[in-house]
């Protein structure tokens, strides 16, 4: 079993597009439970560090049993300073505070690589995605942040698992350095360590960004 026993979850931004709430509050239609409360099931028995920004007091006070960093720099940057601000030499999983994600995934994700990034090779390519070059062991030569160079690349869609104290260290140095970079484009890959574990079609892993986002996910759960 994994001995991954952090978690570092990104909820530090403003969502323009959903007017202006914060995304890990946001709650499912089935079940009226927040993105932070899917997380903190999905995780159970981990300790929890949020990375809070934007209407950081709200969240706060809402999970006040929580672990807490504060980005104060959260309108200047991008989502690479709050990892950089949170990672240390522990083992911990990484992921965004946008995402509905349930627990069977994570118990799957921790019998897994010690070293992980969670992918799809779904067919609709977002322009501002991160994209994975991957070499024959299927571990992360290249991310880079834009159109799909070859659609046999996979998309990281916001979740990794990072163990080893190389990785950790050279990935908190990075994001510190480039801190208006997605956390995603400066994952280590000198030497590759980091392998692409690919999201099965049913395990439930849902980013919401947009009202349409969210209208598809009633669908879906309809």
């Amino acid at each position: 079993m994994s001995t991954v026993e952090h978690v570092i979850i990104l909820a530090v931004g403003k969502s323009l597009q959903l007017d202006g709430i914060s995304k890990i509050l946001i709650r499912h239609p089935t079940d009226g439970r927040t993105i932070l409360d899917w997380a903190i099931e999905a995780f159970a028995g981990k300790r929890i560090t949020v990375v809070v920004g934007f209407r950081a007091i709200q969240i706060m006070q809402a999970y006040p049993n929580l672990d807490y960093i504060h980005n104060p720099e959260w309108a200047l940057t991008n989502n690479a300073m709050s990892l950089g601000l949170a990672l240390t030499e522990a083992p911990t999983y990484v992921v965004s505070g946008d995402i509905f994600i349930e627990q069977r995934l994570i118990e799957r994700l921790d019998r897994e690589a010690p070293d992980l990034v969670l992918t799809s090779r779904r067919e609709k390519r977002r322009l501002t995605a991160v994209y994975c070059v991957l070499d024959d062991a299927g571990c992360v030569i290249e991310p880079y942040q834009g159109p799909v160079r070859d659609m046999a690349h996979p998309e990281s869609v916001g979740l990794f698992k990072v163990s080893s104290p190389e990785v950790l260290w050279q990935w908190r140095r990075r994001c510190i350095e480039h801190s208006n970079l997605f956390a995603g484009q400066l994952l280590p890959c000198d030497p590759p360590r980091v392998r692409s574990v690919c999201l099965a079609d049913d395990e439930l892993f849902f980013e919401v960004n947009t009202p349409t986002d969210y209208m598809e996910l009633i669908r879906s759960r309809a």
